[in-house]
């Protein structure tokens, strides 16, 4: 393993998630003087419904973008492109609909941006991968801070006009555009693909069909589960503590969140090759593991020190709460960082099925911690307690079996090129 290509290649997209990350922490102080805690609250409720089918906007053949074969790598892009119009179309109808059953007061605008974020995340997610196949690392990372810088100033202009959680979802959806667009000319500009043809699309459906269709509903109960304490905590607390919690997001989950895509993505790409060339991935996740737990720990410290002063001096102090939830939920995003860094060694082994026991999982003790929350009438730090406990334990599950597997891998590659040498 070139262990000097795979840090360059790592740093320079880390570095487009500490720009992006950058420009969203200077745009803090002025977003959370300018929009309540309510307002937030709704913005995260629209951001975490649309997290769940943006999940698999592309149907997880973006998956398979790096790894399809050179002469299908336009057909499997478009194939992406094709299917996450497919998925913002019925997430559209689908909002809508249930608007209309729900007797929600929202315009028509609500379903229509909700379909365009799961559609514009598709292409984004799509088009990063094809670009990351041609070593266009530079402009995958370039990509988010044009998606955050934008995102923050539509958000920021709004709130003279309306300081309304509508206007944070246009801002939203503004960076997500701005990003696909700016992804699209590079592509046009430095790989010029063909047009669409759909000889070339159907051939990676059927290529790559078994192994998405698998990972589909592990990557939606991954989705659910990820964004299912912003509904739990709305229909126990309100979107007022929903508010707090989604800043608290902001400020750690989703930094986090960024560095584990772009070291997650690197994992997977390098993973694939060791495996392939050797037969084990051993060193690509040692490498991960301790570039993931500097970090993770480095966050740890800062969080447990600083949350609640930072958060009450920068913010203000009406925002003192989200800091006294990221206290109680640092240690288990610490753990849930180091771990899924090394998650898509599912994918390298071709066993799916393990990340979908896992994200089962997840969700199961979710709602164990909801139940309890209930049942015995807990606060709303009460409850994050509960369930960033339950929420670690399985993670750190989850993590030492990708361990214990990835060892074992090696011993048997190792075992079995000894017994080819000898005689």
């Amino acid at each position: 393993m070139d262990r000097r290509l795979y840090l360059k290649h790592f740093m320079i997209i880390l570095s487009g998630n500490s720009a992006a990350q950058a420009a969203n922490l200077l745009s803090y102080p002025f977003l959370a003087r300018l929009y309540t805690p309510h307002e937030f609250g709704i913005f995260a409720m629209f951001v975490a419904a649309a997290a769940i089918p943006s999940a698999v906007a592309c149907g997880r053949f973006d998956l398979a973008v790096t790894t399809a074969p050179r002469w299908g790598r336009f057909g499997i892009l478009w194939l992406c492109v094709a299917i996450a119009g497919g998925a913002g179309l019925l997430s559209a109808l689908g909002a809508a609909v249930y608007f209309q059953l729900s007797a929600t007061a929202v315009g028509p605008a609500w379903p229509i941006l909700l379909g365009l974020s799961v559609f514009l995340t598709g292409v984004c997610s799509a088009q990063s991968m094809f670009l990351m196949r041609h070593d266009r690392y530079r402009a995958t990372s370039s990509s988010l801070l044009v998606r955050t810088g934008g995102a923050v100033v539509v958000q920021i202009a709004l709130a003279f006009v309306a300081a309304t959680a509508f206007s944070l979802i246009v801002g939203f959806v503004f960076g997500l555009l701005a990003q696909a667009l700016m992804l699209a000319a590079v592509i046009w500009r430095r790989i010029n693909p063909s047009r669409p043809k759909m000889r070339d699309m159907r051939a990676m459906f059927f290529r790559f069909r078994r192994q998405v269709m698998v990972d589909i509903p592990s990557t939606l109960i991954a989705a659910f589960s990820l964004n299912l304490l912003t509904f739990l905590l709305s229909g126990l607390y309100g979107t007022r503590t929903v508010g707090f919690y989604s800043i608290g997001n902001r400020l750690a989950v989703v930094p986090l969140q960024l560095f584990n895509d772009a070291l997650g993505q690197t994992f997977f790409q390098k993973a694939a090759r060791g495996h392939e060339a050797r037969g084990h991935f051993w060193d690509e996740m040692k490498f991960s593991l301790v570039t993931s737990g500097l970090l993770s720990v480095g966050v740890l410290i800062a969080i447990l020190l600083l949350a609640r002063p930072f958060i009450t001096i920068y913010l203000g102090a009406q925002w003192a709460p989200a800091g006294d939830m990221l206290v109680i939920m640092a240690p288990m995003l610490a753990i849930r960082s180091l771990t899924m860094s090394i998650g898509t060694t599912v994918f390298v082994l071709r066993s799916a099925h393990w990340l979908f026991i896992h994200n089962v999982a997840n969700v199961l003790v979710t709602l164990a911690a909801f139940a309890i929350a209930r049942f015995m009438h807990l606060s709303s730090l009460q409850f994050l307690e509960v369930a960033a406990t339950f929420l670690a334990m399985e993670y750190a599950a989850f993590g030492l079996f990708l361990i214990a597997t990835a060892r074992r891998t090696r011993s048997i590659a190792l075992s079995n090129a000894l017994s080819e040498r000898q005689p």
